[in-house]
């Protein structure tokens, strides 16, 4: 999986607001995770179509989150960014059934998985270790699953 630049800036934006927890004026945002605000402007764009962040101008105008940070998990922003994950190649390559669609299906699953554990409260959490080990059993039963399937 490939995560482009547009995408790694609005988790940066995302995180940055997480942790300001107030309307965050973007010069601020844009000076904080080093863009122009022109960049900025597109990426917060479709932020906040998405309904992830609302943003409010004026001289006390700026960006700020639309949700608590545990109701906001990296999967959102990357699947606003980047569109949902799919299984490579068609219905013609990889038959629908097989072990190998099923085993990419599996690992579809567990990036998605993945990404939703990550919360945006956790990310800028000092103390990560609860969500790594919830994380840890997570993984366990995906690849107990895969090999079953493979």
């Amino acid at each position: 999986m490939r995560i482009n630049t547009s995408t790694h800036y609005a988790i940066r934006v995302m995180l940055y607001l997480a942790e300001q927890k107030r309307i965050v004026p973007s010069a601020e945002l844009a000076e904080h995770i080093a863009i122009s605000q022109r960049y900025l402007m597109q990426i917060s764009a479709k932020l906040r179509d998405g309904r992830l962040i609302g943003t409010t101008v004026g001289m006390s105008g700026g960006y700020a989150l639309l949700k608590d940070p545990s109701l906001i998990s990296a999967y959102d922003v990357v699947a606003l960014m980047e569109g949902v994950a799919d299984i490579p190649g068609s219905a013609a390559d990889i038959p629908d059934g097989s072990k190998l669609y099923n085993a990419l299906s599996l690992l579809r699953d567990y990036v998605e998985t993945y990404l939703r554990s990550i919360r945006l409260d956790r990310l800028t959490d000092k103390n990560m270790a609860e969500w790594q080990e919830e994380f840890a059993d997570i993984v366990e039963t995906h690849i107990a699953a895969l090999r079953q399937n493979v």
